[in-house]
């Protein structure tokens, strides 16, 4: 029969106790389970905020830029430069349009936005010039995987309180 040492188990039991305590106390902000809260479907005092459009298209511009490869050798690369947005519903003057880019890990790595200074029409093609890369050649065609279209509309305060 095996004997083991109780005074030789004491410790090792501890530190058990301890190391898993210690990761149970860290993994709280790490988790990355978290939820979606879609705003759309909240009620703001006795307003009811609706998606400000039901459906999206979206088209890019691609620029065609020069690089030098790692040998040495000058190669070209297609960069979106713009996304090209429109729209079945019109859209307030104080809507802000954004396009995010993301990478295969879900990353946004690019972004641009417009702020609409007058009332869009349905179906009149806007473009989005993307003016924010989170590195060199982010917005190169071979990085993008998806891409987001977030619309902040006219706020509904505003509108139930100048109708």
């Amino acid at each position: 029969m095996l004997y083991i040492d109780e005074q030789l188990m004491q410790p090792i039991i501890w530190i058990a106790i301890v190391g898993i305590a210690a990761a149970g106390l860290t993994t709280g902000f790490l988790n990355t389970n978290t939820f979606t809260l879609i705003a759309q479907d909240l009620a703001s005092a006795e307003v009811t905020l609706v998606s400000p459009v039901d459906t999206v298209r979206v088209d890019f511009e691609i620029t065609k830029i020069q690089d030098v490869s790692v040998s040495g050798t000058p190669i070209f690369k297609n960069q979106i430069s713009k996304c090209s947005f429109h729209s079945d519903d019109d859209l307030g003057a104080t809507s802000k349009i954004i396009c995010k880019l993301s990478d295969m890990q879900g990353d946004i790595v690019a972004e641009g936005f417009l702020d609409l200074k007058k009332t869009y029409t349905n179906s009149l093609k806007t473009y989005i010039t993307i003016s924010q890369v989170a590195f060199l050649n982010a917005n190169d065609v071979q990085n993008i995987n998806d891409v987001k279209i977030i619309i902040l509309g006219v706020n509904p305060v505003q509108l139930a309180a100048n109708p």
